[in-house]
């Protein structure tokens, strides 16, 4: 019987060896995170939304990362400034990110699909 035990761990061992890189561990905690912040914004707090941002005022027109900050009733910032840049319109849309720019070109915004509506319901 202990054998049988034995051998039964062994097996288990080498299936969890094999398949254990084949998980994307980074997205396993990029999600996990993408859900605490919804459930945040969901009680209405205020959260910290990962993003890239290019902008003529708030970046010198570089890219950057950075957090927008959404909800709780305030106003969506940048780094502690006020950020508006009117109506944004989606120009690409991969898994991994949507871009935005404005109708005057001078503001471009990267974020994960899944936290693009929280963004532009905080804009509206």
């Amino acid at each position: 019987m202990a054998e049988l035990l034995a051998l039964l761990g062994r097996g288990l061992l080498v299936v969890i060896g094999h398949l254990a890189p084949l998980v994307d561990w980074f997205d396993v905690r990029e999600r996990r995170r993408r859900r605490t912040r919804a459930e945040t914004l969901a009680r209405g707090e205020r959260t910290e939304i990962p993003c890239v941002l290019k902008d003529a005022e708030l970046t010198g027109g570089a890219e950057q990362e950075g957090y927008l900050a959404v909800g709780g009733g305030s106003p969506v910032t940048w780094r502690g400034q006020e950020f508006a840049p009117g109506t944004l319109t989606m120009q690409a849309v991969d898994r991994q990110a949507v871009t935005f720019h404005s109708a005057d070109r001078r503001t471009e915004l990267r974020v994960h699909p899944d936290e693009a509506g929280p963004i532009l319901r905080a804009l509206e």
